[in-house]
């Protein structure tokens, strides 16, 4: 329920200017959509001590292990972004284009990057890894109980797709459905160290990298 109201709240949004605050929208709805739950259940049970313990593990905000999570980050870099460029590199070569590649004006990149730093890959992981995914592990079927890592692919599989869905819904752009892909990574990068910390830096240098890709092929 939550998945579809922020899906439709947010293309109803995306439909209205809110001038200089229209970068904010998107972010603000997400996080929205990941916290209200959260609270409005610590509310209801007059638990509201217990909110911030229950926001924390929902949401994955923990730093415990943070130097696995940035060894994880580099090797998953390591091995990816090389991958990736001799991929496209590829597609140049047979004269094809690299999809859903953004459009970043000349003289704006700082800002870009910047808003993909701060913004784009925090909220987006916040709801999709942190709320979704969080939830979903926590919703284990007792015959998964011997084997944790079975339930820990079918969760990855399924916030993989509803990221790609959302993505697809939201842009009317069948080709956004390739973000199926990274969000298989960055759900295992959240399994993995059950953190927010990886999947957001992940995120935010891959849509960094992935802008960069036709200035670096060329």
């Amino acid at each position: 329920m939550v998945v579809c109201a922020a899906a439709c709240l947010l293309k109803f949004l995306s439909g209205i200017s809110f001038g200089c605050l229209s970068w904010l929208i998107f972010p603000a709805g997400l996080v929205l959509a990941s916290v209200l739950p959260s609270t409005l259940r610590a509310l209801k049970i007059r638990q509201v001590s217990s909110l911030q313990h229950d926001l924390a593990c929902v949401l994955g905000l923990h730093l415990n292990h943070w130097r696995y999570s940035f060894l994880l980050l580099s090797l998953t870099c390591l091995v990816l972004f090389p991958l990736l460029m001799g991929l496209f590199w590829l597609l140049t070569v047979f004269g094809l284009t690299i999809p859903l590649v953004p459009v970043v004006q000349k003289g704006t990149w700082l800002t870009w990057i910047l808003y993909q730093l701060l913004y784009v890959a925090v909220a987006e992981e916040i709801f999709f890894r942190g709320f979704i995914l969080g939830n979903l592990l926590r919703l284990r079927p007792y015959g998964f109980s011997s084997c944790p890592w079975r339930w820990q692919m079918i969760v990855v599989l399924i916030s993989a797709s509803i990221f790609a869905l959302i993505h697809v819904f939201l842009s009317e752009n069948l080709l956004s459905g390739l973000t199926f892909f990274p969000g298989l990574i960055l759900g295992w990068l959240f399994v993995r160290t059950r953190s927010l910390l990886a999947p957001i830096l992940f995120h935010a240098l891959a849509n960094i990298f992935y802008a960069l890709l036709p200035l670096i092929l060329t």
